[in-house]
């Protein structure tokens, strides 16, 4: 595996990290000159909704690379999506507050997700353009996928996994994500910007509206 040198968290504790949308562009540019050093991939792979914004961004800072969507529908953000008025209630909130409740929610929550975590639904439709792609390319690709963050690695492992299935045998995949939030991942991402930090991006639900 081809390993990045991830920035660390300031201490053994998880910290939060707040994105705004210049610190987020910055971050995906970090991200994309971290990839350069070893990799240069024809096709980047952005597992929607977050790994997408990342790739599409990513791909501004590298002249010519396409970018193609692959669905994965998870639960945790529909759940809080259902939530009435939290939206409201955590923008009315400070953010060392806000930043606080990140941090309870990643503490109970982490080992339930790590013991839990089911592989999500992927758009079979979706893998199966992109292995046409790049099977009517008749060459060689090197495929880069690119999430937000890796939690548990269930969906990063399970994308991988579909995709190795679809795409032509020569083709070499390679991942990339802001940041991994928990130790021993399913799948361990071959770049990663940030480690044991909690990032939030300006689309997240507790961003500032």
């Amino acid at each position: 595996m081809h390993m990045s040198q991830p920035i660390p968290a300031s201490s053994a504790r998880p910290s939060v990290q707040t994105l705004d949308q210049g610190a987020f562009q910055t971050a995906c540019a970090s991200l994309m000159r971290m990839v350069a050093v070893d990799y240069s991939p024809t096709l980047l792979v952005g597992i929607r909704t977050g790994g997408l914004v990342v790739a599409e961004m990513m791909a501004r800072t590298a002249a010519a690379v396409p970018v193609l969507p692959l669905t994965c529908r998870r639960g945790g953000t529909a759940t809080k999506s259902r939530i009435p008025f939290l939206h409201a209630l955590l923008g009315a909130l400070p953010r060392r507050a806000v930043d606080a409740l990140r941090l309870l929610e990643h503490r109970i929550l982490s080992p339930r997700r790590k013991r839990l975590a089911t592989a999500p639904h992927i758009d079979h439709a979706e893998a199966a353009v992109i292995g046409a792609r790049l099977a009517a390319a008749h060459q060689a690709h090197r495929l880069l996928v690119v999430d937000d963050a890796v939690d548990s690695g269930v969906t990063l492992a399970t994308v991988i996994e579909l995709l190795r299935a679809t795409c032509p045998p020569q083709t070499e995949i390679r991942s990339a994500v802001i940041t991994v939030t928990l130790e021993e991942p399913r799948a361990e991402p071959d770049y990663t910007l940030y480690r044991g930090v909690l990032c939030r991006f300006p689309w997240s639900f507790d961003a500032a509206r």
